[in-house]
């Protein structure tokens, strides 16, 4: 049954809002999260970290977390044991609390468009009672079309309904199509349905700096910065000399001006206009870049380093 409530019964109503899983608005109560990124971006990293992350109520690599909480984790990807030791080295420092905190199903092969498995996949979720519950990879989920709006209008109705019926949180593991600055592979229909989404840049050859921006829907969209991978405990790290959009901006195209900065960030749909200028005067107040004869530019010395 669906609640039908008043603009009346609305305006009156003084509940505290519920606590948001994940803070500035990557993971919101109730909503969906996508991870997008090209094949070997380490999506499924970033995944597993937000999982152990809830699960322990603890934040990493610039993101915040609320308080503990349960998550359920449906990879179809890697097999069993490939992810059982992947697993073991990403919770080596965890509690049994954290570890206890999170379920995951050992052989996931769930089309959630098929109504028997749609049946079984809830039944799982009654057992298990998580707060988030992450699907990798999305296409392994379901039987659709990804091109097809309608087809992909099925699969994202079943998560709302999924959300709706238990209270929950769900966290989507999607590939980028052949063009990386359009998103998530498939019907654009996807980028419409998601609460919030962010997007997992590949590493160069032979660096280690995984760039990370994000497209919030409920709240002012957070600056993008760049994520360090750590090999040894397979868990991402925020990379603090370069954690600012306008630093990350000039080291990827040289000393330019303002204007060129902001229509370009525009065009990418990366910030709104009015929220380009805050970032530029935050990166110039904190001395991360200088203005010089009308160009945004690196503090001397700053450009040969980083070439």
């Amino acid at each position: 049954m669906h609640e039908v409530i008043s603009f009346y019964a609305m305006v009156n109503d003084d509940s505290e809002p519920p606590a948001p899983i994940i803070s500035d608005g990557v993971l919101l109560d109730n909503t969906i999260l996508e991870i997008i990124g090209e094949a070997k971006a380490r999506k499924s990293f970033l995944a597993l970290n937000f999982a152990v992350a809830i699960a322990k109520g603890d934040g990493f690599a610039g993101f915040k977390v609320s308080k503990p909480q349960k998550v359920l984790v449906l990879s179809a990807e890697g097999g069993f044991y490939p992810n059982r030791e992947r697993i073991k080295k990403i919770t080596m420092n965890e509690s049994d609390d954290t570890l206890k905190n999170v379920h995951y199903l050992k052989y996931a092969n769930i089309s959630i468009d098929n109504d028997s498995h749609y049946d079984d996949l809830t039944e799982l979720i009654r057992r298990t009672n998580p707060k988030v519950v992450i699907f990798d990879p999305l296409i392994k989920f379901h039987s659709q079309d990804e091109n097809s709006s309608s087809g992909m209008s099925i699969v994202f109705r079943r998560f709302r309904e999924i959300i709706e019926n238990f209270n929950l949180s769900i966290v989507v593991v999607h590939h980028t199509g052949k063009n990386l600055s359009q998103g998530g592979r498939g019907s654009s229909f996807m980028t419409g349905e998601y609460d919030s989404c962010i997007t997992l840049s590949k590493a160069r050859s032979g660096e280690n700096n995984h760039r990370i921006r994000f497209d919030m829907r409920h709240v002012e969209t957070t600056v993008p910065w760049q994520l360090i991978f750590n090999a040894e405990s397979f868990w991402f790290e925020v990379n603090d000399t370069v954690k600012d959009a306008t630093v990350d901006y000039l080291v990827e195209n040289g000393s330019t001006s303002r204007s060129e900065v902001v229509n370009d960030w525009i065009s990418n749909d990366t910030f709104s206009r009015s929220y380009c200028y805050k970032v530029i005067d935050k990166s110039l107040e904190a001395g991360h870049i200088v203005e010089q004869d009308g160009l945004l530019m690196l503090p001397a010395g700053e450009d040969e380093e980083e070439t």
